[in-house]
């Protein structure tokens, strides 16, 4: 699925973003009368952990992408997301941009309800998939969803996530899913169950999979975490550009985390 957008290039700096977001949840939670119940209904609208609410409240954490969207859907009251770009602040604008792989245009519409069902129903989620990798034909999906396939697909016609390419071939439509950082886990975790193939792996060039676990400083994870976001961009950069499109439906997945738990109380 090939998503682009023309990037901006100014550099948000981590102050600018913290002290933006900061003040921006400030504003907020001056509407309350008891700021202690304030952060309460703040975190359950936004789905963040009220620890989590409280330091950037404070400026000392830097929200990452997803967290700067749950928090601006609930600022901007608006769950789509296209809309949503065009209500934030300029810096919360050019750090979407710049952390973002999706396509803010007027020609597409991101749906947090479409986010819920992508979840809900694999068969949804292995077609909007198709539908985003070049397209798939009405036959194929009758060949391997069967009639609730095709059922599916019509759906989607009228939701318009799906659109016709051609005579019985169907891309995605206007309508598309935010992936959310839910989704995006419950996606990954699908698509590789479904679709990762570890016997391709005795023939160099199938596919690739690693797993690697290790004890590590805070600076030498952070360079974990920065080399992963390094390799995403540049494939990203080879997705968007046109003349790589062809016939291999493609997916990425990689995860970089710690192996300790959610905090039981608030797991999102």
């Amino acid at each position: 699925m090939q998503e682009s957008h023309d990037i901006n290039k100014a550099q948000v700096k981590p102050d600018q973003l913290r002290l933006q977001v900061a003040n921006d949840l400030k504003e907020k939670l001056s509407e309350f009368n008891d700021p202690k119940k304030g952060i309460k209904v703040m975190a359950m609208l936004m789905g963040i952990h009220e620890k989590t609410l409280k330091r950037l409240i404070d400026c000392e954490n830097k929200p990452g992408q997803q967290t700067v969207f749950k928090i601006y859907r609930v600022l901007c009251k608006s769950q789509n997301d296209a809309e949503l770009f065009e209500k934030v602040p300029d810096i919360i604008k050019e750090f979407i941009i710049k952390s973002s792989p999706r396509n803010f245009s007027e020609n597409i519409v991101y749906q947090m309800d479409l986010d819920a069902e992508l979840k809900k129903d694999p068969a949804f989620c292995e077609i909007y998939f198709l539908l985003g990798t070049g397209g798939v034909s009405k036959e194929y999906i009758a060949f391997n969803y069967g009639a609730y396939g095709e059922r599916l697909l019509n759906k989607m016609l009228d939701q318009q996530v799906a659109a016709p390419l051609r005579k019985d071939f169907y891309t995605l439509g206007i309508n598309q899913v935010p992936l959310s950082g839910d989704t995006l886990s419950y996606v990954g975790q699908h698509l590789i169950n479904r679709f990762h193939k570890p016997s391709n792996g005795d023939e160099l060039g199938q596919n690739y999979f690693s797993l690697y676990a290790q004890g590590l400083s805070e600076e030498a994870y952070a360079k974990w975490l920065e080399i992963e976001k390094e390799a995403f961009d540049k494939k990203m950069e080879i997705a968007k550009d046109p003349k790589n499109h062809g016939n291999v439906r493609a997916f990425t997945q990689s995860v970089v985390d710690t192996l300790e738990e959610s905090p039981k109380e608030f797991k999102h």
